[in-house]
């Protein structure tokens, strides 16, 4: 034999937690999603989203602070708003801030 008795299980489950260690060190926060209706989309420029409120269909209002372009464009994102039409929002929570990530139909 080749291996002591027990090296391979050792190897393994040392492989394992080497794995899972190298994972989110970062701390990155976990993605989340809701759909609702646009209340309010606030424009930082011509493509950039500054901020954004929408209403899911229980009735909860998620308000999300965006860090440039989410995927649309303010004036897509009015008119979804003006027509009454649903967006899926992808956002992060960071502190007590909800950060949007993306934004699809």
């Amino acid at each position: 034999m080749l291996w002591p008795n027990g090296l391979p299980l050792t190897f393994g489950l040392l492989l394992i937690i080497g794995l899972a260690a190298c994972g989110d060190a970062g701390g990155e926060e976990a993605q989340l999603q809701v759909r609702g209706r646009i209340l309010e989309v606030v424009e930082r420029n011509i493509t950039d989203v500054k901020s954004l409120r929408i209403v899911d269909a229980e009735g909860r209002e998620f308000a999300f602070v965006a860090g440039g372009f989410v995927g649309f464009t303010p004036a897509h994102l009015k008119q979804h708003q003006l027509f009454g039409l649903t967006v899926q929002v992808t956002y992060e929570r960071r502190g007590d801030q909800l950060v949007a990530v993306a934004v699809t139909d």
